[in-house]
């Protein structure tokens, strides 16, 4: 072989190399779009703790309002907070 033929396959290789190693690290399957597929991962299992968290709630409070398993204290504060309603000698305290 040459010494330009040997010299082109160099450069050949190494721009090769450096177009694949560019890809490997900047491309739609690289370790950029690995790590903000991690970020974004961690982001929607957050969200979904929340969101079971939320829900755990919702059903706690629905089994206190099942027939057989009524709270009739809690059914009466839920009717008052929706309907707004009170008794005339009552004094009512807003909380947050």
């Amino acid at each position: 072989m040459s010494k330009h033929g040997a010299t082109a396959l160099s450069i050949g290789l190494g721009a090769a190399i450096l177009y694949l190693g560019a890809h490997a690290v900047t491309g739609r399957q690289g370790l950029v779009a690995y790590v903000d597929l991690q970020a974004q991962e961690r982001v929607l299992s957050e969200q979904i703790a929340s969101l079971e968290e939320e829900r755990a709630q919702l059903e706690a409070r629905a089994a206190r309002l099942r027939p057989e398993t009524l709270d009739l204290d809690y059914l009466d504060e839920r009717a008052r907070v929706t309907l707004a309603a009170g008794d005339t000698e009552e004094i009512v305290f807003a909380l947050d």
